[in-house]
């Protein structure tokens, strides 16, 4: 896969956070008529050897033993390498001792199983993490490659402390090559809304994209604020929700199977690959500071052809459903740069969205063209673009990065 200087991002990213190192991570969310800064609050780069169990439980903390459907969401199914978390699912197709406190023992009674010693029989093993934080509010950001294959079922959401809150920001069946599910769940019916005819429907839908997102490196985002719930796919807005959630939240991602005649059916079927691989890039979560408003410059505007970025001004949402699509509150999204420390003088700069950009650095004005780096060893392409690299060694600390995206430009002081 792409980026070799993964395997040192995650200790960077802790470094920065905790002070040590001369610069943090930040995040600009484009819109037409401003640009907010976000700041890194939580996230895993994945880049160690094992999955860090500081930060996520390894399965769901109930246990993930689905009787009714055969599986069983356990840490053997997960695995980290190359900068990558893999989550699989495998067919298992036998019986395996399960801790007795995650057996139902009336939901096994209900389905006519037959279990002794603790055995149960099971159709598959997959895999889960669930973080130990939780947060409420944030952008939430995670890079995947879906897996191809019908009944496969991946997600990247959010679960709140009530056991009933839940944020589904992405959804997808290997067998659906161009969709996405965006959902949100809420008790009481507040997860109902009014279509045009005053008709009540659940709030949520299937999203299909003009290019095809399965088995391909994709962003899949979501921004929760106070009454407001915005989703994202490679930086492009897909839906939007008026309304809150009333717990902090836990971040999720799973590979489960679906099941015929069951939620996100059907199954697999004999062409569907096994082991299967959801493979996960990292998982940011940032905050929005109230005064993070940034102010957008009249600096010169460079070429980005010429600098050798992929424009992508198209249409990226092939059908959009006007339930959960409000064009009034979406219109203004354009899209995400982050820029993401490697190494204490070094950033990577990511783009999340459907324009160009541009990344100079400026030192009283005049440009300093030593410190934005073309080594291709740096650059990772994908369907977004390129990732650029930014190198601070020896700069000076009123050194200014000027970043121009969608013909706007602000100006970032990093040493600040």
């Amino acid at each position: 896969m792409h980026f070799k200087m993964k395997y040192i991002l995650l200790f960077v990213l802790f470094v920065s956070i905790h002070g040590h190192a001369q610069i943090k991570p930040a995040l600009f969310q484009f819109k037409t008529d401003t640009v907010l800064q976000w700041h890194y609050h939580f996230g895993d780069e994945f880049s160690a050897q094992e999955v860090d169990q500081n930060k996520w439980y390894p399965r769901y903390p109930w246990g993930g033993l689905l009787l009714d459907q055969s599986q069983w969401a356990v840490p053997e199914m997960l695995c980290q390498k190359n900068g990558w978390l893999h989550l699989g699912a495998k067919e298992f197709n036998q019986k395996t001792p399960v801790p007795n406190w995650m057996i139902n023992q009336e939901q096994a009674k209900a389905l006519g199983l037959n279990i002794k010693n603790d055995s149960v029989y099971l159709d598959y093993l997959t895999s889960c993490i669930w973080s130990i934080d939780t947060f409420r509010y944030g952008y939430f950001e995670c890079r995947a490659v879906v897996p191809q294959g019908k009944g496969l079922w991946p997600a990247f959401w959010l679960f709140g402390q009530n056991g009933k809150d839940e944020i589904d920001i992405m959804e997808c069946k290997g067998e659906r090559s161009k969709d996405v599910h965006v959902d949100i769940h809420l008790p009481d019916r507040k997860d109902y809304i009014k279509n045009n005819l005053g008709i009540q429907k659940d709030w949520g839908g299937w999203i299909r994209m003009k290019d095809p997102i399965v088995n391909d490196t994709v962003i899949f985002s979501g921004v929760w604020l106070p009454n407001s719930l915005s989703y994202f796919v490679n930086g492009v807005p897909v839906s939007h929700f008026d309304g809150d959630f009333s717990t902090p939240m836990n971040v999720i991602v799973n590979l489960a199977v679906a099941r015929d005649n069951y939620p996100f059916d059907p199954g697999p079927d004999v062409k569907t690959k096994f082991p299967a691989d959801y493979q996960v890039d990292y998982i940011r979560v940032w905050k929005l500071e109230p005064t993070a408003v940034q102010k957008m410059s009249g600096f010169p505007q460079a070429d980005p052809i010429e600098s050798g970025w992929i424009p992508i001004e198209k249409d990226m949402i092939k059908k959009k459903i006007p339930l959960i699509y409000t064009k009034r509150e979406l219109q203004k999204e354009q899209g995400f740069v982050s820029l993401i420390p490697i190494s204490e003088d070094n950033y990577l700069v990511q783009l999340n969205g459907n324009g160009t950009l541009n990344v100079s650095a400026w030192v009283n004005g005049v440009e300093q063209t030593q410190f934005v780096s073309d080594d291709s060893k740096f650059r990772g392409e994908n369907i977004l673009g390129k990732d650029i690299s930014i190198q601070l060694k020896d700069a000076p600390r009123n050194i200014e990065l000027r970043i121009t995206y969608k013909e706007k430009t602000i100006s970032y002081f990093p040493f600040k």
